[in-house]
């Protein structure tokens, strides 16, 4: 067999071409692929960009196909490969086609303009099917946790809500949905394994805020700024009715935008003091997700993909049209698992969760948990340090105040 005919047959099996030339770090944005680059240069001058160095600087295009393709063919395929169903006559593929260039754009490969052609032209298919691992009927993991997290959500809103201790009790009624229980361990796994579990320091100070509507006669002390009494405790997006959970905010302008719904308006404002360490679950500095390019990080960056969704989801505010009772209950639920089931040690529980402010991009919020629940409830993990009221007359002063 000819040298020629044995790379045709070679090019045919893996389903790319070796590109020529050499290519520098700067010519591509993935930070993975810049060290795959660095790890293989062999020469001074890249063929993309012109840039000559004194070191080695560039590498040969063909170190990226490799990578690139391995992430191209774990979520995409040529039609035919994938097994997708073909209908003769007008029908055609029974599955959404893409050519290349899309294809390429979609997994997020961003570079220079003629290394993207030239890898573009390396693929010997021309025409790309959604394919997860080559087949069009696969299933990212991302996507079976968040079915796995719908299914829970359908469960717990309109099936059965309190299982704990007894999971084989719930029966689901879709093939898809598995034990409600098992979205709660997956997540506490992924608590563990990704790290989010930290503490906060003694005397960090935190707020929280109530609307004073006109006429109000409350007095802006400890009780009225803490959390409400058990038996005036309404359902909110982390704790169920009739159990005080406190939710505080990082910053004022954060615990501002979280309450007020605009001008004109008055605001009483409390801050509180953490007197100990307060032992958190923070869901508001998540991994950075690896690249879509590394095989070894690939699991790794699933369930992260997965976790911001679950994240932006519970950090949602629920629309108020008379069912937000239910649309809290799956967030409710996670809180409770975790304030109640999730141990930290033997002897330790979490004091709380730290989340990212729906409303306010870049603020934090904090549910602190009861530390004796009942109608005594306690917060002995922090201290009042004094409230102030603060009237807010057209959006200009609203503005400025959540912007500081």
């Amino acid at each position: 067999m000819g040298r020629a005919k044995a790379e045709m047959m070679e090019d045919d099996a893996r389903g790319w071409s070796e590109p020529d030339g050499h290519v520098c770090a700067d010519c591509v944005e993935d930070e993975y692929l810049k060290d795959v680059i660095r790890g293989h240069a062999n020469e001074r001058h890249c063929d993309y960009c012109g840039r000559q160095t004194k070191a080695f600087s560039a590498a040969p295009v063909v170190v990226l196909m490799e990578p690139i393709a391995d992430a191209v063919f774990h979520y995409f395929n040529d039609p035919t490969q994938a097994g997708v169903p073909y209908e003769s006559g007008e029908g055609g593929w029974t599955e959404p086609l893409v050519g290349t260039h899309e294809m390429l754009g979609t997994i997020g490969l961003y570079c220079h303009d003629d290394l993207f052609e030239d890898i573009a032209d390396a693929f010997i298919y021309t025409e790309w099917v959604r394919a997860s691992d080559g087949h069009w009927l696969g299933s990212r993991q991302s996507e079976e946790l968040s079915a796995l997290w719908d299914g829970f959500v359908d469960v717990i809103k309109h099936e059965v809500r309190f299982f704990f201790q007894h999971p084989s009790a719930v029966k689901p009624t879709k093939p898809r949905e598995a034990d409600p229980q098992s979205i709660l361990i997956t997540l506490e796994d992924m608590v563990k394994n990704f790290g989010l579990l930290d503490r906060l320091k003694a005397e960090i100070s935190l707020f929280r805020v109530r609307e004073r509507n006109d006429g109000a006669d409350w007095e802006i002390n400890s009780d009225q700024m803490g959390a409400p009494p058990p038996e005036r405790a309404r359902a909110g997006r982390m704790n169920p009715a009739g159990i005080s959970y406190l939710y505080l905010a990082f910053e004022p302008e954060t615990a501002l935008a979280e309450v007020l719904s605009g001008p004109p308006c008055t605001a009483a404002i409390a801050r509180f003091t953490t007197q100990r360490e307060v032992q958190v679950l923070d869901l508001s500095k998540l991994p950075p997700e690896p690249s879509i390019f590394d095989e070894a990080k690939r699991d790794e960056r699933e369930s992260l993909l997965f976790l911001e969704q679950f994240v932006s989801e519970i950090s949602q505010p629920v629309r108020k049209d008379g069912r937000e009772h239910v649309g809290y209950v799956p967030s409710q639920v996670v809180c409770e698992y975790f304030a109640l089931v999730f141990q930290i040690s033997p002897e330790h529980h979490l004091d709380g969760i730290v989340y990212p402010s729906a409303v306010r991009p870049g603020g934090r919020n904090l549910v602190l948990f009861p530390t004796e629940r009942g109608f005594e409830r306690r917060f002995d993990q922090i201290e009042f340090g004094g409230a102030w009221e603060q009237a807010y007359a057209n959006w200009t002063n609203l503005t400025e105040a959540l912007n500081t």
